[in-house]
């Protein structure tokens, strides 16, 4: 395979639908492969070893959430737009502007990450490294991921998610294989992003945008990362908190979090794919396009992720002992509030996106929400952890997520005029039911059989929800 710098000013000619499906393939390598490495660790080390590497991994999530993480949004929006005005230098200003603030951002954070993985665990100096060079390849890698769908290089990005993600594989059986049963085993991560890195990375980009797009960009960021640290950092966090119960608690809140969090990749890559034509619908005036965007894509995301997380939900039992074995039975009462929590701010993504992709102080919405949500989830963590452990702690980020999710759905409802009571009133009942018919298998004595039959029953009932969005679906195709 030969690679060449990304090209930034040449889109490829590639149609929305298969945009969404090479999307859903380059997100889904990338999730695939960190899930892939926890599940081999978990199945070949121990509880322990996995609850320490899911910690260190979720640090540096987190720190990449303080700003880098927003540059990926910000590259998507900003180049997509610089595109559709036919302007290349100012793609090229726009793109190099970025990656300096990234390079420039995660050095800061790479340098603090190992007093604060020491501050909080008391680990080796080693073992901050380990975090500090995972942060550098996450920011890195997702800031790149962001030039990509900006530019409409998609399939060139997926091409390459291919190739590291046999990286990262291969090397966390290498050192499994090998024994180690450290830390270190969060470096195949490191390498497998860092690869994409450097292959993706927009070498050939330069210029400097003028000084009143320059303040745009940085506020969008800041704002995004304001906003960002309280609700993608939010699940991060959760796992640090399950660290500092004991390791013990963090090694089995992992497997939940790890097998329940892949199942958003469908949204995730299909709202980075409808961003951008929502900036342009921002840009050219058009209410009714982005209500008719945003309306669709959160009735379609309704209708796939009630029946996908409710099944999950009420079958946790089951599901967890399949994946992960019997020893991690424990991570099966956490699963229900992950995935009331995954369903509400998957439904709400849309929403999210119709309002960050236009004016600047919309931004002022998510920001202030997503630290409503949060300070929520921090209350509720204090309050139900002691009696509780792991499963307060799922409680409370499932609490921080929903108020997050549902009013930031209510604020683009109401900027958008969009007609969303049917949608609110499905949306309540499903939560209430799947919460409900996952109380009662949990608190039954084990059957995986009627787990899974009760499930299965959920899931078939509401099927029903798809079909007005596939017949619309098919219409707007046409």
């Amino acid at each position: 395979m030969r690679f060449t710098p990304v090209e930034l000013t040449n889109p490829a000619g590639t149609g929305a639908a298969k945009r969404g499906l090479l999307s859903i393939i380059s997100i889904g390598l990338q999730g695939g492969t960190r899930f892939a490495s926890n599940w081999l660790i978990g199945r070949l080390a121990d509880v322990k070893v996995l609850g320490a590497v899911s910690s260190a991994s979720s640090l540096a999530f987190t720190l990449n959430t303080l700003w880098p993480s927003s540059a990926q949004s910000a590259a998507s929006k900003f180049i997509a737009r610089a595109r559709g005005k036919g302007d290349d230098a100012e793609i090229r200003a726009v793109t190099h502007h970025l990656a300096g603030r990234v390079l420039l951002v995660t050095g800061v954070l790479a340098v603090l990450a190992p007093v604060i993985w020491a501050t909080l665990y008391h680990g080796p100096a080693w073992e901050g490294l380990c975090v500090s060079a995972m942060l550098i390849t996450v920011s890195t890698s997702q800031f790149s991921r962001g030039v990509h769908f900006g530019a409409g290089q998609i399939a060139r990005g997926t091409r390459i998610d291919l190739v590291t993600s046999a990286i990262g594989i291969g090397t966390t059986l290498l050192l499994l294989g090998l024994g180690v049963h450290n830390l270190l085993l969060t470096l195949p991560l490191t390498l497998a992003l860092g690869a994409y890195s450097l292959l993706c990375w927009p070498w050939t980009a330069h210029g400097r945008p003028d000084k009143e797009l320059r303040s745009e960009i940085d506020k969008f960021i800041t704002f995004g990362s304001a906003g960002s640290i309280a609700s993608a950092g939010m699940l991060q966090i959760s796992q640090l908190t399950a660290r500092g119960v004991s390791e013990h608690a963090a090694g089995m809140y992992a497997p939940a979090l790890q097998l329940v969090t892949p199942f958003s990749i469908i949204t995730a890559a299909l709202t980075l794919v409808l961003y951008p034509s929502m900036a342009e619908a921002h840009g050219a005036g058009d209410a009714a396009r982005l209500r008719d965007q945003t309306d669709l894509a959160t009735r379609s995301f309704l209708a796939v992720m009630v029946p996908l997380f409710g099944a999950l939900a009420i079958a946790s039992r089951p599901i967890i002992d399949l994946v992960w074995g019997a020893r991690y039975a424990e991570a099966a009462t956490v699963m229900p509030a992950f995935c009331v929590a995954l369903l509400l701010q998957n439904v709400a993504s849309p929403a999210v996106g119709s309002i960050t992709s236009g004016p600047h102080r919309n931004m002022w919405f998510s920001m202030l929400l997503s630290w409503a949500g949060f300070a929520a989830a921090i209350a509720a963590w204090a309050i139900l952890t002691p009696p509780f452990g792991i499963v307060g702690i799922a409680i409370g980020y499932a609490i921080g997520a929903a108020i997050t999710a549902l009013s930031l759905l209510v604020v683009a409802w109401r900027l958008n005029g969009q007609r969303w009571w049917g949608v609110l009133a499905t949306l309540v009942v499903s939560v209430l039911a799947i919460i409900g018919l996952s109380a009662w298998r949990l608190d039954s004595p084990a059957d995986h059989v009627v787990d899974i039959a009760v499930a299965a029953a959920f899931f078939v009932a509401t099927i029903p929800l798809t079909i007005p969005t596939l017949r619309r679906l098919r219409s707007s195709r046409r």
